[in-house]
């Protein structure tokens, strides 16, 4: 029984990793034109720096 358990959970994480895939996939072919550009990383680096800087003043 508990090997039924493990399959069909193995199954069903399996499946779902798969629809990710397929969607991140057709999300990279069939762009929205409307969507906004998304903004870049955020550099911890420079907002560190300005921390410290605020922070002396």
């Amino acid at each position: 029984m508990s090997l039924l358990i493990i399959a069909a959970l193995l199954y069903l994480g399996l499946a779902l990793g798969f629809i990710l895939v397929v969607d991140n996939l057709v999300g990279l072919i069939f762009r929205d034109p409307r969507a906004r550009v998304q903004p870049r990383s955020f550099d911890i680096g420079r907002a560190f720096a300005a921390s410290q800087k605020l922070y002396r003043k």
